[in-house]
């Protein structure tokens, strides 16, 4: 009687041991089956839009969400859409014809070659397309003239800052200088089939005494004609409003930074 109790706590000893070897193996099998975490984090992230055309030297991953599939082809071979010094791409939507669709405007930067110019300097332009019906679009302007080079902003660097679309226009946004800094604001409305500047904002300061929020400042209504000055003097503000009367709008195809003075 003792060897067949003893016989059977051997035999259910084996048979659990056996149960424990086999879920062990079970587990380490579906392990080797499974992918794991690592690979996916170790996979070079330059793979992942291989096959993408290069729209800019450096992709912003704010405006990732923008299909440059619809801008490819106003980008000639050697151009790429301007990185704005926050290191976002310069180009922004916003209907501007007001037909309800979402239209586009952005910069480009032509390729930063060597030449036998000592200083040579990409040129830029500024593009809008209006979106079609059919989900196309067609190229409204191109101007070689309204994007200030990056060599034009004097110490601070490349002087171009943003390119919205603000209640239907385009604006543009420039700022510069060393010591005596300089910004300027460009409004630009589409009407009677062109394209207009109907808004002009431009304001300066010394660094030493003032900042952007106590600048002496010019805003002008190139459409009204209205206009408002703003000077400090002896810390304290003085503003000065009128209207100077209605003049000819400059148009955009004539149009060039920092010569406003003598366009309106």
């Amino acid at each position: 009687m003792k060897r067949i109790l003893i016989s059977a706590v051997i035999f259910f000893y084996l048979l659990s041991a056996v149960g424990c070897t086999n879920k062990t193996d079970t587990s380490g099998s579906d392990k080797t089956l499974s992918p794991t975490a690592p690979i996916a984090e170790n996979t070079p992230k330059n793979n992942i839009n291989d096959d993408s055309k290069d729209l800019s030297q450096n992709e912003s991953s704010e405006e990732s969400s923008v299909d440059f599939e619809d801008i490819l082809p106003f980008i000639p071979d050697g151009w790429y859409v301007l990185v704005k010094n926050d290191g976002n791409l310069a180009i922004t939507e916003g209907d501007l014809n007001q037909d309800g669709l979402i239209d586009k405007a952005f910069v480009i930067e032509g390729e930063d070659k060597q030449t036998e110019e000592e200083f040579y300097v990409p040129p830029r332009s500024l593009l809008i397309a209006f979106r079609n019906s059919d989900n196309t679009y067609s190229l409204s302007i191109k101007s070689d003239k309204a994007i200030m080079l990056r060599n034009q902003g004097g110490v601070f660097g490349d002087p171009f800052q943003d390119i919205k679309i603000e209640r239907g226009t385009l604006l543009l946004e420039f700022y510069g200088g060393s010591n005596y800094r300089w910004y300027l604001y460009y409004r630009f409305r589409y009407q009677d089939d062109g394209w207009y500047l109907i808004g002009v904002t431009k304001g300066s300061y010394f660094t030493g005494t003032a900042t952007m929020d106590t600048a002496d400042e010019e805003d002008y209504n190139l459409f009204t004609g209205d206009y408002t000055i703003k000077k400090y003097e002896d810390g304290q503000l003085k503003t000065t409003k009128g209207n100077r009367g209605k003049r000819p709008l400059v148009n955009l195809k004539d149009f060039v930074p920092g010569e406003e003075g003598s366009q309106f």
